[in-house]
């Protein structure tokens, strides 16, 4: 093989030769979490996309503040149990933890034990396997960007009927995809009767893990809520006849791409959340839909962000005589970018319940509960790509 290939290249080659064409799933199963792959060897790995977290710490805060009102629905268990799945570097647990010590709401604070959790921790997060020992809990789970970055299948249309595109390579080792019959019928089962309506050579991607999650998730909470955050869409919009060539993104070096043949293990891959599939399972394993699908940036207004925004906008009105404005407009378009919908504030935010009544987040919008944190270390100090 060409000395140039990258060690996550050659074992998906090795692969190929040996079993013959591989699904995209498996192709991404080695590509991001294989000996070689992104997240277990790269040493930035999710340092290629700004997520919310890294934005502001707002963006924890009102997550706290969702935390609180969960707490005082399910009257002030005592422990109440976090478990964010997918946490990577810890950072939004450092700004969920950080903002409640800092608070005067002690019995929540003893209350709260916070667990996250990485199948490759980074930061202050922690292994997979290290769950609390009183499963099942009492309290909520949540997942921000996690479901985005399943190894997921790639569909194809010809003449209305679903294809998979499989992985091959050739005599230059270069990665190719090739189509033929699904490897399992969960592919045209999901695209349905929406295959009918799209045209000739789309792309789409699907996600067979999500069943999987929510079973896990059953497992993991007897009483309390699932917040899910990602950036995805119902099945309706994510299969639209529009976006023929479906939603798979690649980061490398904090550059957008859609070629995931490139820089094997280097680089971030990702597609969007089925959100109708995500609410399907979860309701499959007993559920409960708390509330209808909603942008993040919805939500978070829900929890408060417009009164953060505006103190914010105060403080650097007050502070104005010192002259230099640089920092403040830097943290006003830190925080707003969490609201945008050009980006962060049009991912999708679902919410879920089991043997737990509903949050009543009314009370919130105008009054959040907890004061508007500053930015630390672990905070971009600018927006990539502005």
């Amino acid at each position: 093989m060409p000395d140039d290939l990258t060690p996550a290249h050659r074992s998906i080659e090795a692969e190929i030769r040996a079993k013959g064409p591989i699904t995209f799933a498996r192709f991404m199963e080695i590509a991001l979490y294989g000996e070689h792959g992104y997240y277990t060897s790269h040493i930035t790995a999710g340092a290629d996309y700004a997520t919310s977290p890294q934005m502001h710490p707002a963006f924890g805060a009102l997550i706290a503040v969702y935390l609180y009102k969960a707490w005082q629905t399910l009257d002030e268990p005592n422990p109440f149990h976090v478990i964010e799945l997918g946490a990577g570097d810890g950072n939004l647990s450092k700004d969920i933890l950080d903002t409640v010590a800092t608070s005067t709401f002690d019995s929540f604070n003893q209350s709260l034990t916070y667990h996250p959790l990485d199948l490759h921790p980074r930061g202050s997060a922690r292994p997979l396997h290290n769950l609390p020992e009183s499963i099942p809990i009492t309290g909520c789970i949540i997942s921000n960007e996690l479901l985005d970055a399943f190894p997921t299948h790639i569909f194809t249309i010809r003449n209305r009927k679903v294809l998979e595109l499989y992985v091959n390579t050739d005599e230059n080792h270069q990665l190719h995809f090739i189509e033929d019959t699904p490897s399992t019928d969960e592919i045209p089962n999901r695209v349905g009767d929406l295959a009918s309506t799209l045209p000739d050579g789309y792309r789409g991607e699907v996600n067979l893990r999500i069943q999987a999650w929510a079973t896990k998730i059953k497992s993991l909470l007897k009483s309390g809520y699932v917040l899910t955050i990602d950036y995805g869409h119902d099945r309706d919009t994510l299969y639209h006849p529009t976006r023929g060539e479906g939603s798979l993104r690649c980061y490398h070096n904090h550059v957008l791409g859609q070629n995931p043949f490139r820089h094997i293990g280097q680089q971030d891959i990702t597609s969007h959340a089925d959100f109708t599939e995500i609410d399907r399972a979860l309701l499959h394993v007993g559920f409960k839909r708390m509330a209808t699908l909603q942008a993040q940036r919805d939500f978070l207004f829900d929890l408060g962000f417009g009164q953060y925004s505006q103190r914010l906008r105060s403080a650097a009105v007050d502070d104005r005589h010192r002259g230099d404005m640089n920092d403040w407009n830097q943290q006003l378009k830190s925080l707003n970018s969490l609201v945008d919908t050009r980006g962060l504030g049009n991912f999708r935010v679902a919410q879920h319940s089991i043997n737990a009544p509903k949050i009543d987040l009314s009370p919130l919008e105008d009054a959040p509960i907890f004061p508007l944190p500053s930015p630390q270390s672990h905070h971009l100090d600018h927006i990539p790509y502005d």
